[in-house]
């Protein structure tokens, strides 16, 4: 594996160890103890959703005019910054403040994240980008599960506005290992290589020239829109997002005040779900190589379904609830795994080569769609709907689209781009 990707995986490792120690809990702590609604704390959640969606499609443009590095060290002092501000609002119980922290950290972090996705591409091709992207998303919940581990801990010791904190350090932190640590991406140094050096003449003289075309904001935007098949796959993964981020915010709401499964169980529950990633992402990666990304991505919408029907089952018979949960925390983590592998990998293949940071960012935005509609959907059937398994019937329908739109897909993409 190339160095700089592991590099950019561990770095991100520390960034996600700082999210998770406040981040999987703000639901429970806006609920129980500020005591908004679900309605209302939905209601949030897609406001500050929402005014990402125009910056993950910013970001994808802004990624391929200026040097993916330099984008991801903004991104992350930026969110390190926004934390801080949201632990000093926690800290002194305002609300107002609090979402405006949200709003900010979000734009600045959907403004930088498809550099990520394009940094590693540039360094990768075929199977090599599917590994490449496995081993960000390893890094990514090994920090996850670190960060849910302790985040229980920090609170309970020195209350949500601590924790918060703490994790701004621990986000700055993984601002500086990037900026100490990584190199340039190969796209990157093309763009500022002379021509003449590349003969062995070059000169002190002449500045760097760019070396790809220059393109108007315009053409990148209407690439994609041309793209239906791309286009087709964009609708198919945030249906598919839906149904996946139920797991962020309706999951441990639906666990603890369903289920009646504990605040620590809980917390145990979300860190299995890191565990296993951490594990298992690379030995499924590795056994679905070669498969069809869309293949692999509609096995993954399958065991998320197993699981949240399983959920719902074990709340409408009251039957082992603890052991169901724990259950279904692995069979939808084993779906996640999947479903990860064609989300990551998919849109750099189906993108031009001097457009895979507008292809991301596009991918990006309609994935926030998918993942505010979530939001909006589960906490109004959480309100409204009292059969627990009617409840994930309800949240897990878009996976029916979903799957036809991939099917049909597969059979436009071409296979070098569609093979995992």
């Amino acid at each position: 594996m190339n160095r700089n990707i592991r590099l950019l995986a561990i770095g991100v490792a520390v960034r996600m160890l700082g999210n998770a120690l406040y981040g999987p809990f703000i639901a429970l702590f806006l609920h129980n103890v500020l005591a908004l609604g679900y309605v209302e704390l939905g209601l949030i959640v897609i406001l500050v959703g929402g005014v990402q969606i125009p910056f993950s499609l910013a970001g994808g443009l802004v990624a391929d005019r200026i040097p993916r590095k330099r984008l991801m060290v903004a991104g992350l002092a930026g969110e390190a910054a926004a934390t801080g501000f949201l632990a000093y609002a926690f800290s002194i119980d305002s609300l107002v403040l609090a979402v405006l922290a949200a709003f900010i950290g979000g734009s600045v972090s959907s403004l930088c994240g498809p550099a990520f996705s394009a940094y590693i591409a540039d360094f990768a091709e075929g199977s090599e980008r599917t590994r490449g992207f496995t081993y960000y998303r390893i890094g990514f919940n090994a920090g996850y599960a670190g960060g849910v581990a302790l985040g229980g801990l920090f609170i309970a010791v020195i209350g949500f506005a601590g924790g918060v904190a703490v994790a701004a350090v621990a986000i700055a932190g993984a601002a500086l290992v990037l900026y100490l640590a990584l190199d340039p991406s190969p796209r990157d140094r093309s763009r500022t290589t002379n021509p003449s050096s590349l003969s062995g003449l070059a000169t002190v003289v002449d500045p760097p020239k760019d070396t790809e075309p220059k393109r108007s904001i315009g053409d990148s935007l209407r690439v994609v829109a041309r793209d239906r098949t791309a286009l087709e796959v964009a609708v198919a993964f945030a249906l598919a997002i839906f149904v996946a981020s139920q797991w962020q915010i309706i999951f441990p709401l639906y666990v603890h005040n369903v289920l009646g499964i504990s605040y620590a169980l809980l917390g145990v529950g979300l860190s299995l779900n890191g565990i296993v990633v951490v594990v298992g992402q690379s030995p499924t990666t590795e056994r679905v190589i070669g498969w069809r990304h869309t293949t692999v991505a509609i096995l993954g919408l399958a065991l998320y379904g197993v699981a949240f029907v399983g959920l719902g089952a074990a709340g409408l018979w009251s039957t082992f609830p603890l052991f169901v949960f724990f259950v279904a925390v692995v069979v939808l983590t084993i779906g996640e795994n999947l479903g990860a592998i064609p989300m990551a990998t998919l849109p750099s293949n189906l993108a031009p080569k001097e457009e895979v940071g507008s292809y991301n960012g596009a991918f990006t935005a309609f994935g926030t769609v998918g993942a505010i509609l979530a939001t909006l959907a589960g906490t109004v059937v959480l309100t409204l709907v009292t059969n627990p398994l009617l409840i994930w019937l309800i949240l897990i329908a878009p996976a029916v689209p979903a799957v036809l739109l991939l099917r049909h897909a597969a059979g436009r993409i071409p296979r070098a781009a569609n093979t995992a």
